[in-house]
């Protein structure tokens, strides 16, 4: 049997339309409507054309997915600016990796989840977040992705380059995940990070607008840049260079500390005004100068190996019917234990950094 939603899920996946997948393959734009809505079968040449020109497996269309995202609120950062295609593409893609986890964890233990309640206040539910995470009231949350994956939330990183788009999140039943979009610029990851967990938390099968976006916001401000500990830290009128120093210190962008200096008064207006336009001038409203890296998620890449062993590529690739340039590509979205960072004040992460995966398999033990 073929299954229309995985030829939808191949076809958005490529960032295409149904008439442009029609035009590629020469097949009927209304077979494939009807394909994808399960009321026309393809029969195996056609499909097999199909699924060469979308670079999956024939067996990826004839397996029945196991996690749609169809229904489910799903929030985005930065949805505003984003073309409905490209979230389409950010959707399928996730809708395929989970689904990766979802088989993996059939076999592994993965760490409980911790995650406080849902909350209806950002300011609440950002210190239960950090209680919960064994942040310190002066720690910064730089490890945020890491730190989130031994508290259970599943951290996927996807193989699409961040441009307009950062990340998105959703609940899969009683599975949290956030999937991050590739991009370098660790500043804009971790608040990314941090505004999708706010939906998590705040926002649950509530559907996108204005207003919970700006909760989220307020929600990443108060979990990445504790009042208190900034006030204590921020001087009076902060030049450009006490921002870049802070923000080395605590990971997010220096116009979000500007933001923050205003808040607490530390600058006027007219300060906050002039700072962002010397940022303009210096072209830093896009990309800052003071660089953070971003850093991967683990848990996917941890899975794979205990699963399939030091190269897991071909082993993943096979199980989930995809090519193994695909199963390469989200593994390289995905952390090496050498790649991850070291914070030694943070319980929560183990010396290794290394999410917290039971070697003991369940029953049912591959081999």
């Amino acid at each position: 049997m073929i299954f229309g939603a995985r030829i939808r899920q191949a076809r958005e996946m490529a960032l295409m339309t149904q008439a442009e997948l029609a035009r590629e393959t020469q097949i009927a734009q209304a077979h494939l409507s009807r394909a994808e809505r399960d009321s026309y079968d393809l029969g195996h040449d056609r499909l097999a054309i199909v699924a060469a020109y979308l670079e999956f497996p024939l067996d990826f269309f004839t397996t029945a997915p196991i996690a749609e995202f169809g229904g489910r609120p799903v929030h985005f950062r930065a949805q505003a600016a984003m073309r409905m295609k490209q979230a389409d593409q950010a959707t399928r893609t996730g809708e395929v990796v989970v689904e990766a986890v979802i088989r993996m964890e059939q076999h592994l233990e993965g760490p409980c989840l911790q995650l406080p309640d849902p909350q209806t206040d950002p300011l609440a539910a950002a210190a239960a977040v950090r209680r919960t995470l064994s942040l310190r009231p002066a720690d910064p949350a730089i490890g945020l992705p890491i730190l989130l994956e031994h508290a259970g939330v599943t951290v996927l990183g996807l193989p699409l380059r961040a441009q307009r788009r950062d990340a998105f999140s959703l609940w899969v039943d009683d599975r949290p995940v956030l999937a991050l979009l590739d991009t370098d610029a660790g500043d804009r990851q971790l608040w990314s990070t941090a505004h999708e967990l706010g939906h998590l938390l705040l926002h649950r099968n509530i559907p996108a607008s204005k207003d919970i976006e700006a909760s989220a916001d307020e929600f990443a401000m108060h979990l990445l840049l504790p009042i208190d500990a900034l006030v204590r830290e921020m001087p009076a009128s902060p030049t450009m260079s006490d921002f870049a120093m802070l923000k080395r210190r605590w990971g997010v962008s220096i116009a979000a500390l500007i933001r923050m200096a205003r808040r607490l008064e530390r600058i006027t207006q007219e300060q906050y005004t002039s700072l962002f336009k010397q940022m303009s001038a210096r072209g830093e409203r896009l990309r800052e100068r003071t660089f953070i890296p971003a850093i991967k998620p683990r848990g996917l890449r941890a899975m794979a190996e205990l699963t399939y062993g030091p190269s897991p590529a071909p082993g993943l690739a096979a199980d989930n019917n995809w090519s193994v340039l695909f199963a390469e590509q989200v593994l390289d979205r995905h952390a090496r234990v050498e790649d991850l960072p070291v914070r030694t004040s943070m319980p929560s992460v183990r010396p290794n950094n290394v999410v917290a995966i039971n070697v003991a398999r369940k029953s049912g033990r591959r081999k």
